[in-house]
């Protein structure tokens, strides 16, 4: 039995350690994700300007939605900031700025703190 169960140790220490580089993938993942939420009124030239923010820091767009609403302009991205120049505070500063700026709504926050906001 000795020998048995030294052959299955091997294994489950295998299977452990990849499990838990699943969940801290998945939790890294997370970590260099955010949720972008733009409302304006409509006019041309909303989602090239949040978008060029974007480009000049390197952040990379995984999905984005956006509809107009009567004259209402709505948009919420996923954003992958992995690879982003400067940190991650820059950059929502940087985005709310643009915001005011162009009389914009803009929100940004961890996908994480997202979801923990809007679980049911």
């Amino acid at each position: 039995m000795s020998a048995k169960r030294d052959k299955l140790n091997p294994n489950i220490r295998l299977m452990a350690a990849h499990a838990q580089a699943v969940a801290e993938g998945q939790r890294a993942s997370a970590e260099s994700r955010i949720v972008i939420a733009v409302i304006g009124r409509d006019r041309s030239g909303i989602m090239a300007g949040v978008t060029a923010v974007l480009a000049q820091r390197q952040a990379n767009i995984l999905d984005v939605s956006q509809t107009i609403m009567s004259d209402l302009f709505t948009m919420v991205m996923l954003v992958d900031i992995k690879g982003i120049s400067g940190v991650f505070a820059d950059l929502k500063k940087e985005l709310e700025g643009h915001g005011q700026k162009e009389g914009l709504s803009i929100v940004v926050q961890h996908e994480e703190i997202f979801r923990a906001m809007h679980r049911v």
